[in-house]
């Protein structure tokens, strides 16, 4: 799972299948990891049967464990359109970079720590050389730093 605005990956594992459980197992890790921060708004699928009942009835309902997830937790489901992969771009990027570096390192955690934390990003800051970590503290909402200095300094 990965932040649209900073490119974080959140959370991420490896499966041999693409299934439901498997989905929100990583939905249930990046919403811990968000949790200190802000609540998870929103998330970006396609219309993968993982994510997506493809079947519904007349009136546009169907019971889906994922969809029923975001719904309890308030989280939006947006859809990327029909044949449109450029709406879940940044995703399809982190797969490619993902298979491409699969061999130089050691684990996942490896992986995610030199894509989060060393791997600097064109689309930020280059002067120096920000990370998708760095952009993810520097892109939060006032009312996050808010709420954490609450949190710390038990207001």
């Amino acid at each position: 799972m990965l932040d649209d605005a900073s490119r974080k990956v959140l959370a991420a594992g490896e499966f041999d299948h693409k299934t439901t459980l498997n989905v929100l197992s990583v939905l249930v890790q990046a919403c811990s990891v968000c949790g200190p921060y802000h609540p998870i708004l929103a998330v970006v699928t396609d219309h993968g049967s993982e994510f997506y009942a493809n079947k519904r009835d007349a009136r546009g309902f169907a019971e889906h464990v994922y969809e029923q997830f975001l719904k309890e937790r308030g989280i939006e489901h947006v859809l990327c359109g029909v044949n449109h992969p450029q709406t879940n771009g940044r995703i399809v990027k982190f797969y490619d970079l993902y298979i491409r570096h699969r061999g130089r390192f050691v684990n996942l955690e490896d992986r995610l720590l030199w894509y989060n934390e060393e791997k600097p990003y064109g689309a930020f800051n280059l002067g120096i050389a920000e990370t998708s970590s760095q952009a993810f503290i520097r892109m939060m909402r006032p009312e996050v730093w808010l709420g954490l200095a609450a949190k710390m300094f038990n207001w």
